[in-house]
């Protein structure tokens, strides 16, 4: 049988403490926690939601936009974050399909170069944009991430040994962008992608991790981060080092394009129930370096659940 669900997603602002909390009473609404990403645009983390219909009405009301007619009252409107109807929009759920399994990072070398890409499929592409991305082979990537945020744009993580591989990948990748050019809108710079890449300034795997918890859906996150110039060399003793989040598989701290005072920050993290979000928020690198960067330039460019990772066999079996 086949279980009707109702979706609500909610917001609180990135500065909030109160995030368990929040997640807490959702809980204990009957809100069980798909995925959380952040909003850069607003400064706010987004919370998507789900919960069985069953015993309750499935009839659209006349009267306003809300999805059902008893849409629950109960739901927070104030400093829990205010609850948007996302119905009325499709709604698509995380494969976490993996074509290796992850434990095999530590036969992996250390990556030399990030690139990160983000495609925005037109409406009624998603899933034909994201098979014909899944499906793609990449020879001179060691592993790449990939997820979707709540705007349905995809976001991919490419992990590299070196900048010929990186040179390689684009070359590569714009013939098959012109594949599938029909699927997908331009950015405002008329580009069909948004990317950029750096130099890896610090490489921090969690092997045990990877090897206990390689099975759990996972949370990646990256972020961009401009340094105060009198603070560089501090933030850099802060940063380039291993996390002491628990749940983390990796942190990869790499330069931003050739600029000397921003980097890019990637994380990949295990989730093993929503709680273990708030593990992740409280030792978010980001609030240890605080007062050591420019805030109103630095920004969170995705964070959200896993869809799919590529891993090289290549470094696995030697062929």
């Amino acid at each position: 049988m086949i279980t009707p669900w109702d979706y609500i997603d909610t917001e609180l602002p990135c500065t909030d403490s109160n995030r368990s909390g929040h997640m807490k009473n959702m809980g204990q609404m009957g809100w069980e926690l798909i995925s959380v990403t952040s909003n850069p645009a607003t400064g706010k983390y987004v919370f998507f939601w789900k919960r069985p219909l069953k015993g309750r009405k499935n009839k659209l009301s006349n009267s306003d936009n809300s999805t059902y007619e008893n849409f629950p009252t109960e739901t927070p409107q104030t400093a829990l974050g205010k609850a948007k109807d996302t119905n009325n929009e499709q709604v698509h759920e995380h494969k976490f399909k993996q074509e290796l399994s992850a434990s095999n990072y530590d036969k992996f070398p250390e990556p030399q170069i990030v690139m990160v890409v983000k495609y925005r499929p037109k409406k009624g592409c998603f899933n034909d944009f994201r098979n014909e991305l899944y499906k793609r082979d990449y020879p001179n990537c060691i592993a790449r991430h990939m997820g979707f945020n709540e705007n349905n744009e995809f976001v991919c993580l490419s992990l590299m040994d070196s900048i010929d591989a990186a040179l390689d990948l684009e070359g590569v990748g714009t013939n098959w962008l012109d594949s599938v050019d029909h699927l997908l809108i331009k950015y405002p710079n008329g580009s069909r992608t948004e990317s950029f890449s750096g130099s890896v300034w610090g490489w921090y795997p969690n092997f045990a991790n990877f090897k206990k918890f390689h099975t759990y859906p996972r949370n990646f996150s990256l972020r961009l981060v401009k340094m105060k110039a009198t603070k560089i060399e501090d933030c850099k003793n802060l940063i380039l080092h291993p996390s002491k989040n628990e749940n983390q598989l990796f942190k990869c701290v790499a330069q931003y394009k050739d600029a000397d005072d921003t980097f890019i920050l990637s994380n990949l993290d295990y989730l093993t129930d929503p709680l273990s979000l708030e593990s992740i928020f409280q030792n978010d690198d980001i609030s240890l370096i605080e007062p050591l960067i420019i805030k109103e330039e630095t920004k969170t460019f995705f964070s959200g659940s896993e869809d799919f990772v590529w891993l090289n066999k290549k470094y696995i079996t030697g062929l």
